[in-house]
């Protein structure tokens, strides 16, 4: 039998640290992402999967509501587990977990994932301290709890008060949050990697590790390619570093993900737009409106568009089809100009042109 805890849930529907059977889990995330998303709300928290002898078999984070991509917990693991790549001598185990969970699952919560009616919410992208922003990426995570001497809130707000009563050992980790906080990781690296971690610390270490250039050490700590992958295509990076360290993950640990990210800073819109196995983040979702646009596939555009609340997708989509009203009209006038009016055509060119210039701005402006 299989056993899940769950973590940092914010709900109180959902009790945390609760050693719940995985069919009372695959329920109780049924129900709560049910009612928050009827009501329009959305919160997520984190899970450990667990069997009878208490070994962590998977680990992961649930989103509730309108920002949910699972209709369950059901839902989340098997698709998770079963694109996850792992070694050959590890596939009995794997096959062995798809099993239990479903045997263990009611049949009522098997129906198909409601990943086609998903809605992401422009939050997923959250205003987040500097050093949040630059490590994760809202739509794989919920965030990153600093649960190790301080919380972020005490360091922002009482820095400076607190710094007159700490020892010598909290300061060095305070001096180290500050140096991360400005962008120099490595102090806050070394402290993590030196003391016995949290979960949540290891989430945050993995960060860390990606902030830092080393994918393979936070793939080691979180054991979740996709999630690392997501990461990775988060990060504020240049087109070009990041499709140069996605390439070199995609080679080593290949997800649909990572083949869907790379299209994209590919501009291979043909295969962005064929695209259709991958978790559905918001900036996936934008790209996917993208590539229907630039095919100029307006319907399928908007279809995609209306999966996400984010306005910045809607301002696109009214900016690309006004441009391409207004060229449409500059192409009508063009043809009715006699071809004698040498002057007044070459500035009807030279308008179309610019506003071709700007439908490719539009496209391109994330």
């Amino acid at each position: 039998m299989l056993f899940v805890r769950f973590t940092d849930v914010p709900d109180t529907r959902i009790q945390n640290y609760e050693r719940l059977t995985f069919a009372e889990a695959v329920v109780a995330t049924h129900d709560l992402h049910q009612t928050l998303s009827e009501e329009g709300m959305s919160c997520s928290g984190d899970f450990r999967l667990f069997d009878q002898k208490d070994e962590m078999l998977y680990r992961g984070t649930f989103t509730f509501g309108t920002e949910g991509t699972y209709p369950n917990l059901y839902h989340q693991v098997q698709d998770r587990v079963q694109r996850i790549r792992i070694k050959k001598e590890d596939n009995s185990k794997k096959m062995w977990l798809l099993d239990e969970i479903e045997s263990e699952t009611p049949d009522d919560y098997k129906r198909p994932s409601v990943k086609s009616n998903l809605v992401v919410s422009s939050t997923y992208q959250s205003s987040l301290t500097r050093l949040q922003r630059r490590l994760i990426y809202g739509a794989a995570t919920a965030g990153i709890l600093f649960t190790s001497l301080f919380t972020a809130t005490q360091w922002f707000i009482d820095k400076e008060a607190h710094a007159e009563q700490v020892t010598g050992g909290e300061q060095a980790w305070l001096d180290a949050y500050d140096q991360a906080l400005q962008g120099e990781e490595s102090s806050l690296i070394q402290l993590f990697e030196r003391k016995d971690r949290s979960e949540e610390e290891d989430a945050l270490l993995a960060d860390l590790y990606l902030a830092e250039g080393a994918d393979q050490k936070a793939l080691e700590l979180t054991d979740d390619p996709i999630l690392i992958e997501t990461k990775l295509a988060g990060l504020d990076l240049s087109d070009q570093e990041k499709l140069e360290r996605l390439r070199d993950f995609q080679v080593s640990h290949p997800t649909d993900e990572g083949a869907f990210d790379i299209a994209v800073l590919e501009r291979n819109h043909e295969i962005v737009a064929k695209t259709k196995d991958v978790e559905w983040t918001a900036p996936r979702i934008s790209a996917k409106v993208t590539a229907y646009l630039y095919l100029g596939d307006i319907e399928s555009a908007n279809e995609w568009a209306s999966k996400t609340n984010d306005p910045a997708v809607q301002v696109k989509m009214d900016k690309y089809q006004d441009i391409r009203a207004t060229i449409e009209g500059l192409n009508e006038k063009l043809k009715k100009t006699s071809s004698k009016d040498t002057s007044a055509r070459e500035k009807i060119q030279a308008a179309i042109a610019a506003e071709e210039v700007n439908l490719e701005t539009i496209l391109y402006s994330d």
